[in-house]
């Protein structure tokens, strides 16, 4: 499925973007990895794949519910997510790939 001119912002692990209660921990309960992990809405499954600008990533977590809308991609650090700041993209969404 190709959803176009979507949200994209940054998050990393600290209480600046995770709130009080940031544990370094994903939705699916491993820790986030830069280039892999994106938070996204509850509508779409952990574990799909997502297409962003030729790179794959993976749904690892979930967005608060007034963000919805958009698709937050991890970075190691808040200076490196600073500086992604607010884009708009095209996404490719995939079926969530087994692992055996």
């Amino acid at each position: 499925m190709i959803l176009t001119n979507i949200t994209l912002t940054a998050y990393c692990a600290c209480t600046l973007c995770c709130g009080s209660n940031a544990s370094g921990i994903c939705a699916d309960g491993h820790p986030p990895r830069q280039g892999i992990t994106i938070a996204a809405s509850r509508r779409i499954p952990l574990g799909t794949h997502v297409l962003i600008s030729g790179h794959e990533y993976i749904v690892q977590d979930r967005l608060s519910k007034k963000f919805d809308s958009r698709i937050d991609i991890y970075f190691n650090n808040h200076k490196d997510a600073l500086r992604f700041g607010k884009q708009t993209n095209n996404v490719i969404i995939n079926s969530p790939k087994s692992h055996n």
